[in-house]
């Protein structure tokens, strides 16, 4: 934790903040003349210090002056430059350097008017730093692009957007119908809605998406279509693209600063209807929107894990709120925070109850105890694999571990080759040949003896998605093999060339990790298998249950999508109810049982939490830390209902060689409770050299 003494240029440093160098400065922003009239402005700047900034601005005669939602470039520290947006105007005397004996800065540019944040957007702004505890200054970098200003090559989404999809060829069913009824009716009422659209996979939840944005459209207004990760859902895309052509623009970070500057500015000038993408998207400066599609809305990847820790659903109900606009939230497995709104009534909740097309799969459920696996290939599996391919039909394996074996492990004394930064063994990858910390990222060479005792007798234990591709090319010669996983995916394109060579029927297996999972429509598809059913069930998350369930279901929806499809589920626990409700598609009698474990345990959605997290390169002193902040909050913190558990260790105690803590805050937390908390982190910001503390509102994981 940076020390209270260090200047701004040194807290600069310490934190990463966003700066602009003057080489990369914008042709078109305006130049300030500090000879002519000026103003006194409050500026918000991205750094860790709940306040605000004065400088004074100097403008020529000709331009504008500065208003409230300005995005601004000033001198911060010593040599830094940092974009900021001005929060607070009022007038000041030409000659004026100097306010209650502070000397003044001049504001160096002021971007043009695409890059003002107006009022709508602001009130969001403010919305995020309050909910999250967080200086206003910290989330204005979330309402422009990491460059602004900068000039693009070649067109605004380049390669990311495909034109060549028709529509389907399915009329709306009876279901599509009820639901783009009802959200039609929201549209037309000019105020903020909300629906859940709750449809089992291939129910035909995009068209719907579709039909309502094209409603929007009619009546004059714009759309923002969230999707979870961009590069995994390219169908998705095409259709969207292929439906409004030059009017939908897709915006997130796989494009350079330029094209993204591009998309800001034409939805900023009207030229743009609707704006694509996943969590940066949401901000887009869009005219009059109307309607917020977040598809597949129980995905983790719509929270962020790195400051500001603002989860885009619920901030899109918020945007919605602020726009009197419909925001549609749809899933085949919603978040249980989401159903429980809409069990109460706070969503409108909407039913797809059928598949287009086809009938959901029929699942079975392999017991693997006693079972003569050949490297987690149980008969049922291998028997329906090779009538799947006699029959001139595709499949896809899913088992969420990659490279080859989990750890190496020594036969005689039977320790495992760990990380030497984090507390958690290496895995053991063969492309290329290496051991490999799949958190921070740490590899070094097979050992050639233990570590440990110097034995030579080590071996790799357990398996990956490399390690099952080598299997199936020994007992499956002539199945053409593709794998999806993140070790196939380090170049740029690389998750949509695999997914289209699928898609065309050059592969007939793909294997992968819980990226084959995600929202992909693959006709020929009859059968699914997963390798380890009950995998997830065992981490210390009060969320286990809710993600294994999501994560079979969604995988199983993978099969038979145009005809009759099959499952199959390996598990070590076949009777547990999570793994029976996903084989029955049985997402209300999974709610029924989880909801009321959630109440009874105090944990969302029936109570609110928070995470606060304690890290330090010495165990000793984060231990303290964590310590200290926990008793400060037990002591000082004493609200009915309220629940403080910990401090504890993290479950993975280190990582990227920092000691971890955490401590959990369950209640009510509301707005009082988290003013409190925040003045309470503030308060303890710089007390420990070298320890970090960190706060997540509602965070999706616990470990």
């Amino acid at each position: 934790m940076p020390s209270t003494k260090m200047d701004a240029r040194e807290l600069a440093q310490y934190y990463g903040l966003p700066q602009l160098p003057w080489k990369y400065r914008p042709k078109d922003a305006r130049e300030l003349d500090p000879t002519n009239p000026c103003q006194l402005v409050e500026i918000a700047l991205p750094v860790p210090l709940d306040q605000t900034f004065s400088y004074r601005y100097a403008r020529p005669t000709e331009t504008e002056p500065a208003v409230v939602g300005d995005l601004v470039v000033v001198p911060f520290g010593r040599r830094r430059k940092v974009t900021g947006v001005v929060v607070g105007v009022q007038g000041l005397a030409a000659d004026a350097r100097e306010v209650d004996g502070v000397k003044l800065k001049d504001v160096g540019q002021v971007y043009g008017p695409e890059y003002r944040i107006g009022a709508e957007r602001m009130k969001v702004a403010r919305w995020l730093a309050d909910y999250y505890l967080l200086p206003l200054g910290e989330v204005v970098p979330l309402f422009h692009p990491p460059a602004p200003g900068t000039k693009a090559r070649g067109g605004r989404t380049a390669d990311e957007l495909y034109p060549e999809v028709d529509k389907p060829l399915f009329e709306l069913s009876a279901a599509q119908k009820t639901a783009v009824a009802a959200g039609s009716t929201h549209l037309k009422s000019q105020q903020f809605s909300a629906m859940l659209l709750h449809g089992v996979t291939g129910s035909g939840k995009t068209e719907v998406y579709l039909t309502l944005i094209e409603e929007a459209l009619a009546l004059g207004r714009t759309a923002i279509f969230l999707l979870p990760e961009i590069a995994l859902t390219p169908q998705t895309l095409s259709r969207i693209s292929a439906r409004f052509g030059e009017r939908v623009a897709a915006i997130h970070s796989g494009l350079s600063a330029g094209q993204r500057c591009l998309v800001h500015e034409g939805a900023a000038r009207g030229e743009i209807d609707v704006v694509v993408g996943p969590r940066s998207a949401l901000f887009a400066p869009l005219k009059n929107l109307g309607i917020i599609v977040v598809d597949e809305e129980h995905e983790n990847s719509y929270k962020q894990d790195e400051k500001p820790r603002y989860h885009a659903r619920h901030t899109a109900l918020v945007r919605g709120r602020e726009n009197k606009a419909l925001v549609v939230l749809g899933s085949a497995t919603p978040d249980l925070e989401s159903m429980n709104n809409a069990r109460n009534e706070r969503f409108e909740l909407l039913e797809l109850p059928e598949r287009m097309g086809g009938t959901l799969p029929l699942v079975e459920v392999v017991d693997m105890r006693g079972a003569k696996t050949v490297e987690g290939f149980t008969p049922a599996l291998t028997e329906a694999m090779h009538e799947t391919l006699a029959a001139g039909q595709q499949i896809i394996l899913y088992y969420n571990r990659r490279g080859f074996a989990r750890v190496v492990q020594c036969t005689s004394c039977g320790e495992v080759v760990m990380c030497p930064n984090c507390d958690i063994g290496l895995t053991y990858h063969l492309r290329p040949r290496r051991l490999l910390c799949h958190y921070c990222g740490h590899t070094e060479n097979l050992p050639e003896t233990c570590p440990d005792c110097g034995s030579e007798e080590t071996k790799p234990s357990g398996g990956g998605t490399e390690k099952v591709e080598l299997h199936l090319q020994a007992h499956f010669p002539e199945a053409r093999l593709l794998r999806l996983d993140r070790d196939t995916t380090t170049r740029r394109g690389s998750h949509k060339k695999i997914l289209a060579a699928f898609a065309r029927g050059e592969a007939d297996i793909l294997i992968g990790t819980q990226m084959v999972a995600k929202g992909h429509h693959f006709p020929n598809v009859s059968l699914v298998g997963v390798l380890a059913a009950d995998d997830g069930l065992g981490l210390p998350d009060f969320r286990a249950a809710e993600r294994s369930f999501q994560l079979l279901t969604q995988v199983a929806g993978r099969s038979g999508r145009t005809g009759n499809g099959r499952v199959v589920f390996q598990a070590w626990q076949p009777e547990h109810p999570v793994i029976q409700a996903a084989a029955a598609h049985d997402y209300q009698t999974f709610i029924d049982d989880e909801l009321p474990a959630r109440k009874a345990l105090g944990y969302p959605p029936h109570r609110r939490l928070m995470r606060l997290g304690v890290t330090g390169k010495k165990q000793g002193e984060a231990s303290e830390a964590a310590d200290r902040l926990a008793e400060v909050v037990r002591e000082s913190f004493i609200r009915p209902g309220l629940t403080v558990l910990g401090p504890a260790p993290a479950v993975f105690p280190r990582l990227h060689d920092r000691f971890r803590f955490q401590i959990l805050i369950k209640g009510t937390l509301n707005k009082e409770e988290k003013v409190w908390l925040r003045g309470v982190l503030a308060s303890l910001r710089g007390s420990y050299r070298g320890v970090d503390v960190v706060h997540d509102v509602d965070p999706v994981s616990v470990y």
